[in-house]
């Protein structure tokens, strides 16, 4: 079928744009923190291993409403890695145990919801170094490993989150201007729900368009729909459409018509 993972010199350039920013988050204590109106507050933790990280945040004004995320090093936010619970009702607090499954540098992000303007907190962390955490590298989990889809071009595969292969991503380079629609479907009536998402190459912790609709009935029948320009790459994720989703066989593929 002709799909191959795309280079890892590509992990660079996927890094989000605000990563020049980020500042070190030492473990162990907590920290004051800033952040204004859409310029989350982003920081960075270099971890020696696996194990399981704990993050808190605390608003200093009860008005205040924070979202708090865990990424990796490219900027994608890992599993069960988003809290915004407003614990015992303040909007400005938010706390997360996110497993580690290898060394590296990870993210701790946060960000405003409804609040606008200037907004202070205490941010903090501390590890809990553990083999129970480790898991397999996920060749395709993350975007510099995309396998490269050709427009027009069919390819199975599957996701195991049991088995550490949590989701795929791909990557679509349409060669014409036009509106290129992506889809998923079953294959031999494998049961399972998937969603997919689709990302521009400058922001792959948002998605642009998302679909976990089930079209006709079927939960691993997805499409997403995008104008690109020619030669633009986009990036496509497709994962289980709730956590603790069992494994899912699926078939993806792509067109693009001309505009």
């Amino acid at each position: 079928m002709n799909s191959r993972p795309l280079s890892c010199l590509l992990a660079a350039a996927l890094l989000p744009a605000a990563a020049a920013a980020q500042q070190s988050l030492p473990l162990g204590s907590t920290t004051a923190g800033s952040l204004m109106s859409e310029m989350p507050a982003e920081y960075t933790v270099e971890l020696d291993g696996p194990g399981f990280l704990a993050v808190i945040v605390r608003a200093d004004s009860p008005d205040d409403d924070l979202v708090l995320l865990v990424t990796d090093d490219e900027g994608q936010v890992l599993p069960s890695a988003r809290s915004d619970s407003d614990l015992n009702g303040q909007m400005g607090a938010e706390q997360l145990l996110v497993q580690i499954p290898w060394a590296g540098t990870y993210g701790v992000v946060v960000e405003q919801y409804y609040s606008s303007g200037a907004v202070s907190f205490q941010v903090g962390a501390s590890f809990l170094a553990s083999p129970l955490a480790e898991a397999e590298p996920d060749l395709d989990g993350k975007p510099s490993g995309a396998i490269a889809l050709a427009v027009d071009e069919t390819h199975d595969d599957s996701i195991d989150p049991a088995n550490g292969d949590g989701w795929d991503w791909y990557a679509i380079t349409a060669e014409t201007a036009g509106v290129l629609t992506i889809l998923t479907r079953s294959v031999d009536d494998m049961g399972g729900d998937l969603r997919m998402d689709l990302y521009r190459a400058d922001d792959l912790r948002e998605p642009e368009e998302g679909s976990d609709q089930d079209q006709s009935g079927v939960m691993t029948n997805e499409s997403v729909t995008v104008d690109v320009a020619a030669g633009e790459t986009v990036y496509v994720k497709v994962a289980p459409a709730f956590a603790g989703n069992g494994a899912v066989a699926y078939r993806i593929a792509s067109g693009v018509i001309g505009g």
